[in-house]
């Protein structure tokens, strides 16, 4: 699967997301993740009022994220987001946040979800979601 981004967001830093340093507090980075994440599923068509995927449920599994420089209040931060994988119940968006101005990696990571049904058990990511996915991001499904 390519390393391509072909989507990106921006966010602006703002006072309460900042530390007692004056830099970006780090658990504020999966805000900036989430925020990245929801744009790229609205851009798509996936989400739905409050749902940020509208036809199944979903839990974060894992987060993981690397600090690579500092950002700061009113910094401009431009997020990079692409769709790693889609296993059978699983999928993993990966991000990249960069300085826009000074044109920086801030951080980058990845977020892992889980589809899963009432019961909070797994369920198979529907195919529709697959499809959607992989005809944005390029990928060619006859060779999976």
């Amino acid at each position: 699967m390519s390393e391509t981004y072909h989507f990106r967001t921006e966010v602006r830093v703002r006072l309460p997301e900042t530390d007692a340093m004056a830099i970006v507090f780090h658990g504020n980075y999966f805000t900036y993740l989430e925020v990245g994440r929801v744009d790229y599923l609205r851009n798509l068509g996936l989400s739905e009022g409050v749902r940020p995927i509208k036809d199944f449920e979903n839990v974060v599994v894992a987060a993981h994220l690397d600090f690579r420089s500092p950002a700061r209040l009113d910094d401009e931060l431009v997020i990079d987001v692409r769709t790693r994988e889609i296993k059978s119940s699983s999928f993993t968006f990966a991000f990249k946040i960069s300085h826009k101005r000074e044109n920086r990696l801030v951080a980058q990571g990845y977020t892992t979800h889980c589809a899963v049904d009432e019961a909070m058990q797994p369920i198979p990511v529907p195919e529709d979601f697959r499809r959607t996915i992989a005809k944005y991001e390029g990928w060619d499904l006859t060779r999976s």
